[in-house]
């Protein structure tokens, strides 16, 4: 399955890969169901709409596409992806492609 994820490096580093559960551990939320969420690894299922909301959100300069096994554990909400379980190296190993936000 082809997904995208907002980085702020090319080539991609582990930071790129984290959830918002390893990079801000500071602001974890208290109740289970937000947590699962925050452990989730987001990515989305067109590059359009993960440079939509790196622009929105000023979330990184690059948009990596991702070569993701169909059968990696993810919630689809939308047009975004949740990995769930997956390791920033794992993430980093699935990489193909990375294109700056002002060519999406």
């Amino acid at each position: 399955m082809r997904l995208y994820r907002v980085t702020k490096n090319n080539p991609p580093i582990v930071h790129d890969m984290k959830s918002h559960w390893d990079l801000y551990p500071e602001r974890r939320p208290e109740r289970n169901k937000e947590q699962a969420a925050w452990k989730e690894v987001s990515t989305f299922m067109t590059a359009e709409l993960a440079a939509e909301k790196a622009r929105l959100h000023r979330l990184g300069d690059y948009i990596a596409e991702l070569e993701v096994p169909d059968t990696a554990p993810m919630t689809i909400k939308g047009g975004h992806v949740g990995l769930i379980g997956t390791t920033p190296g794992q993430l980093l190993g699935m990489v193909r492609n990375v294109r700056r936000l002002d060519v999406v």
